[in-house]
């Protein structure tokens, strides 16, 4: 609705622009070419303004300053008048100036590339073949970087050409490369003309293929593409990077050459193993972005990469009462579907695997039979490439430069200011890269960094001037070369085709119905060769030559995302949690390797310690410092580590604890305080620090919760996430101490659990639009059930019987333990978050609380059984990347398996209560 809502105040603010580029930067604008600009510009203006019109236009409507019968004319007279403009500049008195800072050096910028391609119309038609009419329409595409972005020219001829605001040395390199594994027809894709400061580049059609044999051939040059990627060390190439033109598959951005590899080297690092796991991970193939690392799932989220034809869904912002005095925007999610990077919008990409793999054996094969020739071009242009690299997640500026168009922001820019303080809390964070983040952000640009091999460090780009940011003298020919060899060594490319061949089986198994899948999974390999549970995570551990150890893998990140990457701290799905599984296997037989393992673990802990790693972690028990504290508390109570050592880092963690109470949240179970709560109440007799600790989380929680923000962001009956976590938190400090605010609160979150129960075992799962419901742990009934286990064991079903108001107890929990035996709520998922393994875990508490059944024994073995049947699936089906975390994982699962076996291994789902 650009141009429909307010257009006089978007035309307003860019003239203002325009005659205060003419005063003060005494720049003239060409006026036949002005409306190219001002098509650009004023719809970057928009997106601008917007919120703060429609903040503006409320207000003033609210204040019956609009005139008119009807919300639609209120909103013409605010709308198609120079009201806008006297109602902005009242209400936003700085606005104005804002944009100018924002939008002037992007004027300039278009202005000058228009010039160049008016000056140079037969030269570049010359060289591209394309006949350069008359202009009809002038695109930006992508973000802007240092006021500069892409632009696509069409002329009247439907001609279309590239501009480019970076040199011409990568695409000149990229085709020089990609002369040795292709045909010159796609290496033409990569020519480019310099002229000034930038490049133009030919205009990447995309091109669709009804021909299934061609199809296939696509993705089988998709796998040279990916070797070349891999290879070259390059990075962000997602979807909107790579177009489908015919059987080639074209990378449309070509700055991170060598990308992977800088931002390695950029970094310093805790311990040898995290050198070890980084390194595999930057260096491998799914650091490209080409091959599936998020699933396809409604619930994981969406697969970025160039092998998708589902979208990602999105939250996208909608405009209600258009064209009202009382619109307003709100929220919903859509999937956003993109075809160009398919050579045809019907076929799955996941489909060509077989080609996939194909073809990057035949790039290595090639690679391989001109090694010498292709590393010597390699190197001896190398001082060619200037390499992109992304120091921090381009998603995250994105999303701090829409912010600063909230009207917020707008009104107090002050507030914008605060705001980016808060990458200051990124990692390894470096004074010079924050500021040069700063200064690209406060023009509503994306900070981009590049390395050149003549400037030998990472330098920001400030109003086309190079600024230093980090000396990089290490990255040189010898480096490279080493690099190389590193990657092209026969047992690293052999990894790298399994990784593509589980990336692919996985994405499959999530994207779609298992049992409708009408292909053999076979071709991605037989699940039951893999191994599992203990033996793969032993397996894929990383073994540093400091004592130190870590594991790269399949884990859920903290958007409930499958990621591929290094494993955090976290119980949840991070590295304590394997040390709980390692524990319970040190148990069976005093495990001489797990007990290796358990120490390798604790002196990874101890480095990262030392270094500082913890000091913003969370207190509570499955992300945070209580699960690191009850870890140590385990290992110490089976002298796996020297009791000195092992008592100055639980005293540590201690100290952690007690400073980061306030860093947590109030509401939540599993990343919140009232994990920490349950476990510490369940231990609180037997260990001092417990009994301190309660006190304070109780004070915190008093002084910090408010029930409105818990019924508006946790309105979940869920032991995890919502209302029976709560609760079970609040009963076991109402047992502590006391509190008459305490026991409101209760009651209250009562009253909104029993709103969401449906029947018999059954609550509604408001995460969804439409009522759905799930029997999982971290948002169904069995971690519901969990939490009555609790009040039954500790007898809060009658201590807080006239709060609560639960019918028999006891009758319930034997209920729900008849319809599992009845096997009712089992599923093709066998983790404990999620699926089959934590019904396992409440049969064992529950034998342990209500009394033995024969019966549970044979029904644990029957899990386990069609657990190996069906490869312990974590996702629901049989063929993905196992998980090797505790929550969502191998680890919880090996763990529960042993639980089963041994009585003494406390429940972790119920915070070790049982």
């Amino acid at each position: 609705m650009h141009k429909k809502f307010c257009g006089l105040y978007i035309e307003y603010i860019f003239e203002y622009i325009i005659e205060t580029l003419k005063e003060k930067e005494d720049y003239h604008f060409d006026s036949e070419k002005l409306e190219y600009v001002k098509e650009i510009i004023e719809k970057e203006i928009f997106q601008r303004v917007f919120k703060s019109l429609l903040y503006c236009m409320n207000v003033e409507r609210l204040d019956g300053n609009l005139y008119g019968n009807t919300s639609e004319e209120r909103y013409e007279m605010f709308s198609n008048t120079r009201y806008c403009i006297e109602a902005m500049s009242k209400n936003f008195p700085t606005m104005r100036d804002q944009i100018y800072d924002e939008m002037a050096r992007k004027c300039v910028y278009v202005m000058e590339v228009i010039n160049e391609l008016e000056n140079n119309k037969n030269k570049i038609g010359r060289y591209f073949g394309i006949t350069p009419e008359e202009i009809v329409q002038v695109q930006n595409s992508g973000d802007w970087h240092d006021s500069e972005c892409v632009l696509i020219f069409t002329f009247k001829s439907q001609d279309k050409i590239v501009y480019k605001p970076t040199r011409g040395e990568n695409l000149q390199f990229m085709k020089g490369f990609m002369d040795y594994f292709f045909e010159p027809e796609y290496a033409e894709q990569y020519i480019g003309l310099c002229i000034r400061e930038g490049i133009w580049v030919k205009f990447v059609k995309h091109i669709e293929l009804t021909n299934p044999r061609k199809v296939e051939q696509f993705y089988y040059n998709y796998g040279k593409v990916l070797f070349v990627a891999y290879i070259l060390g390059m990075n962000d190439i997602h979807y909107e990077n790579l177009i489908a033109c015919g059987e080639y598959p074209v990378i449309t951005d070509v700055e991170t050459i060598f990308s992977s590899y800088l931002f390695f080297d950029t970094h310093t690092f805790l311990y040898d193993a995290q050198y070890k796991a980084v390194k595999e991970l930057l260096y491998g193939t799914m650091a490209t972005g080409m091959l599936p690392i998020f699933s396809m799932t409604d619930y994981f989220g969406g697969d970025v990469s160039c092998l998708s034809n589902k979208g990602i869904q999105l939250i996208v912002e909608k405009i209600k009462n258009e064209y009202r005095d009382d619109m307003y925007i709100c929220t919903a999610p859509e999937m956003i579907v993109e075809y160009k990077h398919l050579p045809n919008h019907t076929i799955d990409p996941l489909m060509y695997g077989k080609q996939i793999v194909q073809g990057f054996e035949k790039a290595e094969n090639i690679f391989q039979e001109k090694r010498e020739d292709i590393i010597n071009y390699i190197l001896n242009n190398m001082e060619k490439v200037e390499s992109r690299i992304i120091l921090n997640m381009t998603k995250g500026y994105s999303k701090i430069v829409r912010i600063k168009s909230d009207p917020r922001y707008r009104h107090n820019p002050e507030l914008f200011g605060h705001l980016l303080t808060t990458l200051k809390r990124s990692n390894q964070f470096n004074p010079e890269v924050y500021e040069q983040e700063v200064t690209e952000l406060c023009r509503s640009n994306i900070p981009s960094f590049y390395w050149k091999m003549d400037m030998n460090c990472v330098y920001g780009l400030n109003s086309g001037q190079k600024k230093k940011i980090l000396d990089l003298p290490i990255f040189t020919k010898e480096r490279l070369s080493e690099i190389l060899e590193y990657q092209v060594n026969i047992q690293m490319l052999e990894k790298q085709k399994q990784l593509i061949c589980d990336a692919i089986a996985s994405n499959i198994a999530l994207g779609i119905e298992y049992e409708k899948l009408k292909i053999s999974m076979k071709q991605y390999g037989d699940i039951h060769a893999k191994k599992m549970l203990r033996s793969n995570i032993d397996q894929n551990c990383i073994i540093g030559s400091d004592g130190t150890i870590s594991w790269l893998g399949l884990m859920v990140n903290d958007k409930e995302q499958l990621e591929y990457a290094m494993l955090d701290w976290s119980l949840y799905s991070g590295i304590i949690g394997l040390g709980y599984m390692y524990i319970s296997e040190y148990d069976k037989e005093l495990d001489v390797l797990a007990k290796d393992m358990i120490q390798r673990i604790f002196c990874t802990l101890a480095k990262s310690y030392d270094l500082g790693f913890f000091k913003e972690y969370d207190i509570s028990y499955f992300c945070g410092l209580t699960g690191i504290y009850a870890f140590l508390k385990q290992i110490r109570d089976r002298n796996i580590i020297e009791t000195d050592i092992i008592e100055k880092y639980i005293k540590n963690i201690q100290e952690e604890i007690r400073n980061n109470i306030v860093k947590t949240s109030s509401y939540d179970t599993l990343a919140g305080i009232h994990s920490a709560i349950i476990y510490y109440f369940g231990c609180y007799e037997q260990d001092t620090f417990s009994r301190e600790i309660l006190s304070s989380i109780e004070e915190y929680f008093l002084n910090s919760f408010k029930i409105d923000d818990m019924k508006r962001n946790f309105n979940y009956a869920s032991f995890a996430h919502g209302y029976s976590g709560v609760m079970t938190s609040i009963m076991c400090m109402l047992q502590h101490k006391y509190d008459v605010k305490l026991e409101k609160i209760l009651c209250e979150l009562w009253k909104e659990e029993k709103e969401l129960h449906v029947e018999k075992f059954i609550w509604k799962d408001m995460r969804a639009h439409h009522i759905v419901h799930s029997h999982y742990w971290c948002h169904g009934s069995v971690g519901i059930m969990m939490t009555r286990l609790i009040w039954k064991k500790f007898g809060f079903d009658k201590k807080f019987a006239e709060d609560i108001e639960e019918e028999n107890l006891e009758e319930i929990l034997s209920k729900y333990k008849e319809e599992l035996l009845n096997k009712k709520f089992q599923s093709k998922n066998y983790s404990l978050c999620h699926g089959n393994f934590a019904l396992i875990d409440f049969l064992i508490s529950y034998r342990k609380i209500g009394g033995t059944d024969e019966r549970i024994d044979a029904y644990i073995e029957e899990i386990i059984e069609s657990g190996q049947e069906n490869g312990y699936s974590c996702v629901g089906a049989p063929g993905a990347i196992n998980s090797i975390g505790f929550m969502v994982g191998e680890a919880g699962i090996q763990y529960t398996e042993n639980r089963s076996k041994n009585s003494k291994l406390h429940s972790v789902l119920m915070l070790e209560i049982v």
